[in-house]
């Protein structure tokens, strides 16, 4: 199969899928009891919505990663996978039964640690920066314990950036872009196959037909992680370990605000609250304008990375202080009092 055709039928399966499950999203959310009912509290959205978007955008990442499997022959692949649809699975389940944090926790670090220890491509053993020439090595251990703090941390923040629509979606199209561009050829396939479901059910979600639900956040944290990783450990990456972390940055940033402010207040860190950055955004600015400002901060210094490449460090120091004033001025009045 010639690389064009490759990619044509990898944009066909993406949207297929997504508009298969956009199309249906009320009758599948109602036949798979996914459904997220408004609360007057946390949850203001009009009327039950199908939590059924994970399944477009982890079966395109399912099927994308097999039908370039069958290209290339990477057993990587087929483990990227395993892995999606392990951790869409966990996140079905706690959408349907609310799981207790620490028992998902515990399943992620199952999936995810044993998907690492089996194919070392996904396992972070040496740190590149682009301002060094020293590379610092991770060994054994440490490295694995490393990588699944990683993970597990994406995961976490992830899930707590899905909290108005298009954020979730629209952070995994400007990551697509990015890998894509650091990505080699034969990966392709995969990344158009994700873009192209994601652009598709991000229609669906900004207008309110469909949530993506725990098992689209969890089935996203794993794809672009382990995907970030093995792109990054590839031979001849121009990716660097400060490019990873610009990735992914502002999700990053609010969440370990949000659970050392959680800490300090003597709840838990996983204590459910409305004092996210696209909370802030919402009552300041409303929806979607508050999206496009989200965006803006989370892309554009990751753009401007791949302009200039070696100086993703700057820009993630630009990201930080894009985020800090942003939420001051989102956070709080002119009065000096906490948005609601």
């Amino acid at each position: 199969m010639s690389t064009l055709t490759l990619l044509i039928a990898a944009a066909l399966l993406g949207l297929g899928i997504a508009a298969l499950i956009g199309v249906n999203a009320l009758t599948i959310g109602r036949a798979l009891r996914l459904l997220d009912h408004p609360d007057g509290g946390r949850k203001l959205h009009a009327r039950p919505t199908p939590l059924v978007g994970g399944i477009a955008v982890a079966g395109a990442a399912v099927a994308g990663a097999l039908l370039t499997f069958s290209q290339v022959s990477d057993p990587h692949l087929v483990w990227l996978a395993v892995a999606v649809a392990a951790m869409f699975t966990i996140g079905v389940i706690d959408d349907r039964r609310h799981l207790p944090p620490l028992l998902r926790l515990a399943m992620a670090l199952l999936i995810l640690g044993s998907v690492v220890a089996v194919a070392p491509e996904f396992q972070l053993s040496v740190l590149r920066f682009a301002d060094q020439s020293e590379k610092l090595r991770l060994g054994g251990y440490f490295g694995l314990g490393f990588t699944l703090l990683c993970l597990v941390g994406l995961l976490n923040a992830v899930n707590m950036a899905d909290g108005k629509n298009g954020i979730v979606i629209g952070l995994g199209l400007v990551w697509t872009v990015v890998l894509w561009c650091h990505a080699p050829p034969a990966l392709w396939p995969l990344l158009l196959t994700v873009f192209v479901a994601l652009a598709t059910i991000w229609l669906f979600n900004m207008g309110g037909k469909l949530f993506l639900g725990d098992g689209g956040s969890y089935a996203l944290s794993a794809l672009f992680g382990l995907l970030a990783i093995l792109i990054y450990n590839g031979r001849g990456s121009t990716m660097f370990a400060d490019d990873v972390a610009l990735l992914f940055a502002i999700p990053v940033f609010d969440t370990i605000r949000l659970m050392v402010a959680r800490i300090a207040g003597g709840r838990s860190p996983f204590h459910a609250d409305r004092d996210h950055l696209h909370h802030h955004l919402y009552a300041r600015i409303g929806w979607p304008r508050g999206l496009g400002v989200y965006m803006a901060v989370a892309a554009l210094p990751n753009f401007a990375a791949l302009i200039w490449p070696g100086t993703g460090f700057g820009w993630l120091a630009v990201s930080f202080i894009a985020y800090s004033v942003v939420m001051a001025m989102t956070r709080f009045s002119a009065a000096g009092r906490p948005a609601e």
